[in-house]
C-alpha cells in the first residue's frame, strides 16, 4: 500500500501548550481574578518541565493579556466583579489554527445602527476587527467588533492598531480588557442574544440565526466597543458562570 506524502502538522511547542492550560482555568475562574498564580518551581513539577519553559508559558500569557507579574509573583490578571466570565475550555488545545488567529483589523464605517450606539455618525470610518472565536459551550462563531471614538481616544495600546489606510492588516487584541483597565476605565460587559428565524426554501429546511451582541462601555456609561458574534445554524448551548458577590 503506498505512503500517503503528506506528513503529519508539527506539534505545537510545549510552553504554547502549557500556556493554554493554564489559560483555560483562569477563563474557567479556577484561579480567580487577582489571585496569585502556583510559583514557577511548582508549575515545572506539575507539568514535569523546567522552569524556563514555565517562564516562555507565563510570558505568553501575559502577552494574551491573562496574567501580570509584579514583585509578588504572577497574578490572574484583574476583571471588574461586573464583567462575567466565558466558560471556554481549551484543554487538550483549542480547534486546529484557532489559537493563531488573531484576526483582521481595518478601517471601516460601522452598520448604521452600532455607528448611533457608538457615537459616530453613520458612515464615519472606525477600527474594526474580525476574527474567529470561541463563544460559551465552545462554539465557534464569526465575531466583528466595532470601537467608538472614546476608546480610541482613551486606550493608547487599542489606538496604535488604528491605520489611516483601509487595507486590512493582522493584529493582536487579546488583552483589550487589561488595556482598558491600565486606561483608568472599569468595563461593563452586556450579552444580548438575538435568536431571528431564518426561512429555508429546501423542505424541513428552517432554521434560527443566533447572534450574541455583546456591548462594552466603562464605569461612565460610554460605550468602548459592540462586537456581534455570529454562530452556525444548528443546536446551541450557551454557559456563562458569574461570580457572585460575597454577603
Amino acid at each position: 500500500m503506498p505512503r500517503s506524502s503528506r506528513s503529519a502538522p508539527p506539534a505545537r511547542p510545549l510552553y504554547q501548550r502549557i500556556a493554554d492550560r493554564l489559560q483555560a482555568e483562569l477563563d474557567k475562574g479556577r484561579i480567580a481574578p487577582g489571585d496569585r498564580l502556583p510559583a514557577e518551581r511548582l508549575l515545572a513539577d506539575r507539568f514535569g518541565v523546567n522552569r524556563q519553559t514555565v517562564r516562555q508559558a507565563l510570558q505568553l500569557l501575559r502577552d494574551r493579556g491573562m496574567v501580570t507579574t509584579g514583585r509578588r509573583g504572577t497574578r490572574a490578571a484583574a476583571v471588574p466583579a461586573a464583567l462575567p466570565q466565558q466558560v471556554i475550555d481549551t484543554t487538550p488545545g483549542a480547534p486546529e489554527g484557532l489559537e493563531d488567529a488573531l484576526g483582521v483589523l481595518r478601517t471601516a464605517p460601522a452598520p448604521v445602527d452600532i455607528s448611533c450606539l457608538l457615537g459616530l455618525t453613520p458612515g464615519t470610518p472606525t477600527l474594526v476587527h474580525q476574527r474567529v472565536e470561541q463563544a460559551p459551550g465552545d462554539q465557534l462563531a464569526d465575531a466583528t467588533s466595532y470601537f467608538s471614538p472614546v476608546a480610541l481616544a482613551e486606550i493608547p495600546r487599542l489606538a496604535e492598531h488604528r491605520r489611516s489606510s483601509p487595507e486590512p492588516h493582522r493584529g493582536n487584541l487579546r488583552g483589550l480588557y487589561q488595556w482598558m483597565i491600565d486606561a483608568d476605565l472599569r468595563p461593563h460587559r452586556r450579552d444580548t442574544i438575538d435568536l431571528t428565524p431564518v426561512h429555508d426554501p429546501r423542505p424541513a429546511a428552517d432554521r434560527a440565526k443566533l447572534t450574541i451582541r455583546r456591548t462594552i462601555a466603562d464605569q461612565h456609561g460610554r460605550v468602548l466597543e459592540i462586537t456581534d458574534l455570529q454562530l452556525p445554524p444548528g443546536p446551541a448551548q450557551l454557559v456563562y458562570d458569574f461570580a457572585l458577590p460575597s454577603a
